[in-house]
């Protein structure tokens, strides 16, 4: 019995041991500019930045040759932007985009590895500047961000969280969509989809907007009031909450739509 206690004490006491970034590039931008972020696989985190710099670090994680990923930050007038790159991909990162070739012929043999090799992107961004987030087959997930603000995945789920937005765009294909919005500005467009994925908002109580809810299979609920102002069927709502103005978009086709009074 001792040893067994000692041996639980030691073990308790080890220190946890973090993993270094395998990439990591910072500038500071002026406030107008857009980061512009594109993951092949792998997470996307992006949260407030403390330093009033743009900061961007990869972590490799998998089995293969994962030295042969990295990202790539392309600057230009616009602002920046940063891809995950795979070495012998045909891939190219540009100004506000992100593109892989059809290179199925020369990289057949590579498959393997590539499917097993990921890299997760930590985003720091100052308050106010406009984000824009993709990714192939990964999670996104962006909290404390201002304005502007687009997220979407393929294969993975998307999640905002304490954003104050002037404009919302969230979708996923196969993943879950949840955003929580603590205040609006402006009367930018809010769209919220998924392919076969729930998709939940939660909106300030104050909210002004006119509402398209869809799902084709699954159920559409909303805690806000709604004023119908149109059609209404099975698996679609138009109607209006609030003063209307705002266009919301929630739509899905395999998922459930939620509308929620986010918490004061």
């Amino acid at each position: 019995m001792r040893l067994r206690a000692t041996a639980l004490l030691l073990t308790c006491a080890a220190p946890l041991i973090a993993q270094t970034p395998d990439f990591r590039w910072e500038k500071q931008l002026a406030p107008d500019k857009i980061v512009s972020l594109h993951n092949l696989s792998g997470r996307v985190v992006v949260s407030p930045s403390t330093t009033g710099k743009v900061e961007i670090t990869g972590t490799r994680r998998g089995r293969g040759r994962t030295e042969d990923v990295t990202i790539q930050v392309v600057e230009s007038d616009r602002g920046i932007t940063a891809c995950s790159m795979h070495k012998d991909m045909d891939m190219e990162c540009y100004d506000g985009g992100f593109q892989v070739h059809d290179n199925r012929n020369r990289n057949r043999g590579r498959r393997d590895w590539d499917d097993q090799v990921h890299i997760d992107m930590e985003v720091k961004v100052p308050k106010g500047m406009r984000v824009s987030v993709s990714n192939v087959s990964g999670d996104v997930r962006v909290t404390g961000m201002e304005g502007t603000i687009k997220a979407s995945s393929v294969s993975g789920d998307v999640r905002l969280e304490t954003a104050k937005a002037t404009s919302v765009r969230a979708s996923s294909v196969s993943g879950d969509v949840d955003v929580v919005v603590e205040s609006l500005t402006g009367d930018g467009m809010l769209t919220f989809s998924s392919v076969s994925g729930n998709v939940t908002a939660q909106l300030p109580q104050n909210l002004d907007a006119d509402v398209s809810m869809r799902s084709v299979s699954g159920s559409l609920d909303s805690e806000f009031p709604l004023t119908l102002n149109g059609r209404v069927s099975r698996s679609s709502i138009s109607a209006r909450i609030g003063k209307g103005g705002r266009e919301l978009e929630v739509h899905t086709v395999s998922g459930d739509v939620r509308l929620r009074m986010a918490k004061q």
